[in-house]
């Protein structure tokens, strides 16, 4: 007798079923299958991943599924899918030309971001269906939600960072400007406090080495840099890294000395003359 759990679950498998646009099994061209592991990240392909998993069933990688899968056959293809990506935390990843179906077991979904940089799909025009097998839920997203970064706001003015980058040997009229959007906790002469004056962006675009975007593997362009408060007694370094090409902002956690790094990385004609203290100025003393 079917209990009313049980009558839930079919019911939100078959519904479920109605968003696929594509059977999970059905034979079509460039199409391909991946396992990828939540918790490790390594993944590999499949042929055929209920055949697979019957097959491989003694592995150490479904040895938590090992007794359930005995006692399945090929004809239970749905079920040995939600028993793996249950009980062994895969994802099972179904690859067609355009769209990305990944099933996976609640919060046990993997990160999938260098997966698609890898295989390239990390493209708007990609259509990404992820199917939560626990509750039969799925939901659609697209390529490029899995970029590594952040997606910069709209409002960035990643246009007149290009130019004033592009512009970076030369002396402009607006060089002792604030660069929009910066706050570093230092401040300048002349300039609003916190903010970063067009001639100090300049001068580490010039000095200091690019960080490479994790998508695209070109030089990403700094847009912040400094030691701002992050409450009432902390500050934390800041180093916020734009790729032009994929639009993603980047942080850098590899900077802890921000006072060296400026000593290395700004002229000295650009450095700044004060340490924010809260809402105070205090005079930053030169080195010998």
């Amino acid at each position: 007798m079917t209990n009313r759990r049980q009558f839930i679950q079919a019911t939100a498998a078959v519904t479920a079923s109605l968003f696929l646009p594509r059977s999970l099994f059905a034979t079509t061209p460039n199409k391909s299958f991946w396992f990828l592991h939540a918790d490790t990240q390594a993944c590999w392909p499949v042929a055929d991943p209920v055949r697979w998993s019957l097959d491989h069933a003694h592995e150490p990688i479904l040895e938590r599924a090992t007794e359930g899968l005995r006692k399945l056959t090929p004809d239970d293809g749905d079920r040995i899918i939600r028993l793996v990506v249950r009980r062994c935390h895969l994802n099972l990843l179904e690859l067609h030309a355009d769209q990305v179906v990944v099933h996976h077991w609640a919060s046990h979904r993997a990160d999938l971001r260098a997966f698609f940089e890898t295989h390239r799909l990390a493209r708007p025009e990609v259509e990404v269906v992820l199917r939560d097998r626990k509750k039969e839920i799925v939901t659609t997203q697209h390529g490029d939600d899995f970029l590594f970064g952040y997606r910069l706001a709209a409002e960035f003015p990643l246009d007149l960072y290009l130019s004033k980058w592009a512009s970076r040997f030369n002396l402009q009229p607006d060089d002792w400007t604030p660069a929009p959007g910066t706050r570093s906790g230092y401040a300048w002469e002349g300039v609003e406090d916190n903010r970063i004056p067009w001639a100090a962006l300049k001068s580490a675009w010039r000095q200091a080495a690019p960080m490479i975007c994790q998508n695209c593997d070109t030089p990403t362009i700094l847009t912040n840099f400094g030691k701002p408060w992050t409450g009432m007694f902390n500050r934390s370094p800041k180093f916020v890294h734009v790729c032009g090409a994929c639009h993603r902002s980047f942080r850098d956690e590899t900077v802890k000395d921000v006072a060296g790094w400026m000593e290395a990385n700004l002229e000295v004609e650009v450095r700044p003359g004060y340490e924010m203290v809260w809402d105070r100025r205090v005079k930053l003393e030169p080195k010998a």
